[in-house]
């Protein structure tokens, strides 16, 4: 279960990046595998690479990191040990800025998207080939994650909702109770309680006999959905 969920207010969703895992260590290029050191080459043209970081990915790959300035832009280059190119992206510093340092049409856009709430540090990233500003804005006791591109169009306006595992114990009577009903017996298992939009919700991973479900419930202990996950083998 995902700590963390949205729903979509207005607009679509960013692709999420990759982001490296794992300890760092900087080591000289020239001590990279000869496999790397050819794809880094072929890859960096005429850019010259002294450095490079090593770490492991979400797989347990060991990963080579470089940054190449090629026509004047930075980028990105991953490559495994076996000199398999992982990524190369266009890179941008992902800046905490003020409002006022962004370009105006953002800023306006900001304005008018944010509720009237003062918004603080705006992030920049680089997302589909663009520079994209977001920020999180609190508003009536509600997070809202708006994102916006480098014209000023609205890209996303979210409302965040957190999720956070709960024990059987600790929720609702009410909850529980209708649980232990929907489960019809079977085992209930990890339990997570959601909040954003209205009430609260749990919602339960749930063995009755050879099949999983995922049962959830309103903290009012009305049944939201009973679906089948999985069938055990």
């Amino acid at each position: 279960m995902q700590p963390l969920r949205v729903v979509i207010v207005t607009l679509a969703g960013i692709l999420l990046g990759m982001a490296p895992t794992g300890d760092e260590e900087e080591i000289r290029f020239s001590d990279c595998p000869a496999a790397v050191r050819k794809t880094i080459q072929s890859e960096a043209k005429e850019a010259k690479i002294e450095t490079v970081t090593r770490e492991k990915n979400d797989d347990g790959e060991t990963v080579y990191r470089a940054d190449l300035t090629i026509a004047g832009k930075t980028f990105a280059l991953g490559v495994l040990e076996d000199g398999t190119l992982s990524e190369l992206n266009l890179a941008v510093d992902d800046d905490q800025l003020p409002l006022d340092r962004c370009p105006p049409a953002v800023q306006l856009t900001f304005r008018n998207e944010a509720f009237g709430e003062k918004l603080e540090a705006i992030g920049r990233d680089m997302k589909y080939g663009v520079t994209i500003y977001q920020t999180v804005v609190d508003h009536k006791g509600k997070s809202y994650e708006i994102v916006v591109a480098e014209d000023g169009t609205l890209v996303e306006k979210v409302l965040v909702i957190k999720d956070e595992e709960i024990e059987l114990a600790k929720c609702p009577a009410v909850v529980r109770a209708a649980l232990h009903h929907h489960a019809d017996g079977g085992e209930i298992g990890d339990i997570t309680r959601s909040t954003g939009i209205g009430q609260n919700t749990f919602e339960a991973e749930v063995k009755i006999r050879a099949r999983v479900y995922l049962i959830e419930v309103t903290e009012s202990g009305l049944l939201i959905s009973k679906t089948l996950e999985a069938i055990r083998e």
